[in-house]
């Protein structure tokens, strides 16, 4: 029988609230202990909802005998940094909303902190955990798709959705735009699908919006001649979001939305999309529901202490593309 796991939620903004909370209520063997959050009338109004015995301002301030096995960060990103430290020296295992932290150097920071204190750091990054996605990663490392020449990734959010306050457009508090919010998602899963490959040039361009980029396009050369295409923007007007990966190889393609995997045969091009056990509608869910479960896994102990140091790289290439929007010209990363 699988041991209870007690987690703490610190900051209980949109993420918290409509994903996180509501996934782990309803996982077996886990209790939300401690919801930590510095405003603490809206801390004791969602313990409420969610039936958590324990509100504070801070790991600090929490009552030392609160049962707390690990907990999750999901603050403003200039607070990450700070509010890892604190659990990882609490002996505490963590699991942070993307991006680890604003810069290359803070996350390193954050990965050396976690392997010296023996505890788990997990990003959360659940585009990696979608069920077409981790098909088509399988159907590029087994080699039936040639070597890959393209991959393209696209995350366009309706205007209606876009941030209208707060925290996400102040480039201090969030470290940028668009690209810091789905940017750094959509460009860490198309380098996980690849095996992370070395990023040699950067060629990148962003429509300012107030203080911060609503929209960016960049091109990435990468090691083995592949070159990775990214758009994201807060200010698509249609009727849904557009979230799309798609891989061209030299014996096949395949992408998402819809999913689907083709490869060439004796006979010719043939459609190899394997059948995934939830609907197109529920892979984003779903997502993060094997996101927490393989987080819990190591935190049970059940699987080996993971070091992301990949997260460096991805946060080097981030601010790669921002110097080659600011300064208009390619980069190397």
């Amino acid at each position: 029988m699988e041991r209870d796991v007690s987690i703490g939620v610190i900051g209980v903004g949109g993420v918290a609230q409509i994903v996180h909370l509501p996934i782990l209520k309803r996982l077996p063997d886990v209790k939300v202990t401690a919801i930590i959050d510095t405003q603490q009338e809206k801390a004791r109004t969602i313990a409420e909802r969610f039936d958590v015995p324990v509100t504070a301002r801070s790991l600090a301030e929490m009552p030392e005998d609160t049962p707390l096995d690990a907990v999750l960060v999901s603050t403003p990103n200039d607070t990450h940094a700070a509010v890892v430290l604190d659990a990882l020296g609490r002996g505490k295992h963590v699991l942070c909303e993307r991006p680890l932290a604003p810069t290359s150097e803070a996350t390193e920071e954050l990965i050396r902190a976690a392997e010296a204190a023996e505890r788990q750091l997990m990003v959360a990054m659940n585009q990696r955990y979608r069920l077409d996605v981790r098909a088509i990663r399988q159907f590029v490392a087994s080699g039936e798709m040639g070597d890959v020449i393209l991959i393209r990734s696209v995350w366009l959010t309706r205007v209606d959705r876009r941030p209208k306050r707060g925290w996400r457009l102040d480039p201090e508090s969030a470290g940028g735009g668009v690209l810091m919010d789905l940017g750094v998602q959509a460009l860490d899963v198309a380098l996980w699908l690849l095996g992370y490959p070395a990023i040699e040039r950067v060629s990148a361009s962003a429509h300012p919006a107030a203080a911060v980029e609503d929209t960016a396009v960049a091109f990435l050369a990468l090691a083995g001649g592949v070159t990775l295409q990214l758009e994201v923007s807060w200010e698509l007007r249609d009727e849904r979001d557009r979230h799309s990966l798609h891989v061209l190889g030299t014996l096949g393609s395949a992408g998402t939305s819809p999913f689907r995997v083709r490869a060439e045969m004796e006979t010719g091009l043939s459609d190899v999309t394997p059948p995934l056990d939830v609907a197109g509608s529920a892979l984003y869910t779903t997502s993060y529901r094997q996101e927490w479960a393989e987080f819990l896994r190591i935190v049970r102990g059940e699987k080996p202490l993971e070091v992301q140091a990949e997260q460096v790289r991805l946060m080097r290439a981030l601010e790669a593309c921002y110097r080659s929007a600011r300064e208009g010209r390619e980069v190397t990363a």
